[in-house]
Order: structure tokens, then sequence, then C-alpha cells
């Protein structure tokens, strides 16, 4: 509930963290460091990537202390809040109790972003009907209703399809797909691997193709996706829709390429709207400089890993993907061999929706939405060690 609560504090403080700051001392003990390795390994990652953005600022780019001291807040506020939400989540209940107040507070509070029929689902709607989902997929997988589960996450990732909240439909389509053959014990060889990839790929172009046909007739969709496949020259090229969709992901490639080794600084302004220049050409939109003077306009990314090197270099772009990389060895982890905890399902979706926040979403996502997936994923990672076989600390004392 607090999250939806601002505080003027080294720019804008959402009132949760500051919560977390203030409990922190009566959360954190010196011993879970040793207790739980991934846990120090994570908040080691982060503190490498604080460094890299210290010297940035400091040193390279000489950004003004709010920008920097903005940035650096959003990598401290992470690390806090993840400890917090680590040593709170610490069992499904809890866990559970989570989810459903996340769902609570997305019906209750509404962001800026929602400003049109096609927002209002994608960030309205949708993120409620996520939450819910988690809780009624649980509820079925639990029961041992498997079919039913994935019947209700096909149904739901057509429904976003169909309203233009198209990441949640993928993310909740594969997760179907992964649960149903992990579930079903079906052995896994190279031979295999290559011809479900190719009939994979068959498969969804024609759906792809069915599904550009069904938009541009507006049978399906929103105007947004509409306006995206009609400025395209081959609207039935995903690649093409792709770069349209997420152009700050791909326009960050030109500022890479300009400050490659140390980045741009934390809140880097773009001053000469060169960046905004190309995020315009993918969208292929005309350039009105007096509208675009209006509004201050920062080095795009749209994107954890990219955001990082953009703004950090090379070395703030290691350290995240380090971060990333632990996460998705503890996730694939669970994926491969959880499938007795009843919680599975949504663990399922939270790694495979973790890999497109990191890939395909504003840097502040970090702060904002990663602490309370990887807690939960880390939570989930030693329930299934400890249950199954030694802890990786135990083995590592011996």
């Amino acid at each position: 509930m607090l999250s939806t609560l601002k505080v003027n504090l080294v720019g804008q403080l959402w009132l949760n963290e500051l919560m977390v700051i203030l409990a922190m001392p009566f959360t954190y003990q010196p011993s879970d460091l040793k207790e739980y390795p991934y846990l120090k390994k994570m908040l080691a990652a982060l503190l490498l990537l604080l460094m890299f953005q210290v010297i940035t600022d400091l040193l390279v780019v000489h950004s003004t202390p709010q920008n920097y001291l903005r940035g650096w807040a959003g990598t401290i506020l992470a690390m806090l809040s993840f400890i917090f939400l680590f040593k709170t989540l610490n069992e499904p209940s809890a866990i559970l109790f989570f989810i459903f107040m996340t769902m609570i507070k997305n019906i209750i509070y509404t962001d800026d972003v929602v400003d049109s029929d096609m927002s209002y689902f994608k960030f309205k709607i949708a993120p409620i009907l996520t939450n819910a989902m988690y809780l009624l997929i649980y509820y079925l997988y639990q029961r041992g209703e498997t079919k039913l589960a994935l019947s209700s996450m096909i149904g739901f990732a057509l429904l976003c399809f169909a309203m233009d909240s198209r990441s949640t439909g993928v993310i909740f389509f594969i997760g179907a797909a992964i649960i149903y053959f992990l579930n079903n014990d079906i052995s896994i060889s190279r031979q295999k691997i290559i011809l479900f990839s190719v009939l994979a790929a068959i498969l969804f172009q024609i759906c792809y193709f069915f599904y550009v046909k069904a938009v541009l007739d507006g049978e399906i969709g929103g105007d947004h996706s509409r306006e995206q496949l009609q400025r395209l020259d081959n609207p039935y090229n995903p690649l093409g829709l792709l770069m349209t969709g997420r152009a700050e992901t791909f326009a960050a490639g030109a500022a890479i390429a300009d400050q490659p080794i140390f980045g741009h600084g934390s809140w880097a302004p773009d001053k000469t709207l060169k960046y905004y220049v190309i995020l315009l050409a993918y969208h292929d939109e005309d350039m009105n400089l007096q509208n675009a003077k209006e509004i201050d306009h920062l080095v795009p990314s749209h994107s954890i890993l990219m955001g990082a090197w953009v703004n950090w270099g090379i070395g703030g772009f290691i350290a995240t993907c380090y971060l990333f990389w632990l996460l998705m060895k503890m996730g694939f982890f669970i994926i491969r061999n959880g499938q007795e905890m009843a919680l599975y399902p949504v663990l399922v979706l939270m790694t495979i929706g973790l890999i497109w926040t990191f890939l395909f979403s504003p840097f502040q996502h970090l702060r904002l939405y990663v602490p309370g997936i990887a807690a939960i994923l880390l939570t989930s990672y030693y329930e299934l060690t400890e249950t199954s076989a030694p802890p990786e600390w135990a083995l590592s004392n011996n």
C-alpha cells in the first residue's frame, strides 16, 4: 500500500522504501550472508554496480548531484528492498499474501501512465489480472488440477494478445508450454529440440500472420497496436514489430557506441536530441524541434541490461549481467526441479517475466519490481534445495 505514496527525499522516494530503511536494523543479520550464499552474491553484484556508478558520475562525466544521487539511491534501495523482502517472504503463505496485497494495491492505485484506452488494460487491468492468475493457478496446481491451470493460463494469454498486452500474453503462453513439458516427463534430446524449435517457429509465424491481419482489420487490439503495424514496411515481420515497439532498447545501441567504456552517467540528459531523433526514426515519425525542446529527454534504453551500459559503461553492464545470471540460475533450477512445489507455475512465470524485464523494461524496474521477484525466487530456491539435497552453503562448509 505504501508503494503508491511518494516523499521528496533524494528525488522521489516511495513511502514503502522509507519503511524498508527504518526496518533494516531489525531485519538484516550478519549471519545471513554466510547462511545464504546467493544473497551474498546478488548483493555483491549490486555493490559492484554502485561502484561503477560512482566512478562514472564523479570521475568521468561529472554528473550533477541531483542526477547521481538519484542514480545511486535506486541501486541502494534495490539492495535494501531485496534484503527486507527476502527476510519477510520466507514461506509460501507470506508470498501468497504479498501477491494478494499487490493485486489490491493495483486495484486501488492507478499510475499516471494510464492515460488512454490502450494503456488502461495494459497498465491497469493486466497487472490486476496477472496477480489474480497467480493465485488461481496456485490453487489449481496444488489441488492437482494441472490441465485446468494450463487452460487458464492459455486463455489469459489469448485475452492479453487481444487487448494489446502482448508481453504479458507471451509470458503466460511460454510459461504454460514449459509447465506442460516438464510435468509430463517428456524426454529432451538435441533432435527433439531442433524439431520443436522449427515447428514452434512455423506455428508462431502462422499465428502471428492471423494476429496482424485481425489487428489491421480492427477485430482485436487497440489503436496503439494498429498504428505500430501500419508504420512498418512489412507488418508480418515480427522483428520489425519488436524494433518499433521497443525502439528505446535499439536506440540505446547508438548511445553505447558513443560512450562504450564509462557510459553517459546517471539520468543522463539527451542534450543534443541525437538519440531522440534515432528513436523517432524507429517510430517512423518526423522531428518537431519545438515540441521536443519542451520536454527534457534522457538518453534512451528501456532495458535494465542496456540501461546499465548506457549510463555506467561496460562495468555497469557486467555487474547487471552477473545479477541477471544469478537470478536465471536459481529460476532455471526451480523450473527443472520444482514441479512438486505448489508455487511452481507462479515461479515459472516470474522467471520468464524477469527475462523480459531485464531485456525490455526501464532501468527503474531494478528498484521497483526486481527485488520482490528476486526475493521470492531466492526463498523458493532454498526451500527446494533444503528438501531435495543439502543446501549449497552446507556443501561448501564440508
